[in-house]
């Protein structure tokens, strides 16, 4: 009895995690889009600055 005491509170312990359920998968879905969001919203920001200093050494030229 005390086996199948220790072994059901496993279990249960286990089966209460967030990915046991479709709500708790969903939330942990939308963190991980979340943070590829943030990287994304990182990756567009280096590239638009780059892309900034690219246009005002364009400029520099043009003007000479």
């Amino acid at each position: 009895m005390k086996k199948f005491s220790v072994i059901s509170i496993i279990l249960l312990s286990v089966a209460c995690g967030r990915e046991s359920s479709p709500e708790g998968r969903s939330q942990i879905r939308d963190e991980e889009l979340l943070r590829k969001i943030d990287t994304l919203k990182d990756q567009n920001r280096a590239l638009m600055d780059s892309i900034s200093e690219i246009n005002k050494e364009i400029r520099k030229l043009r003007n000479k």
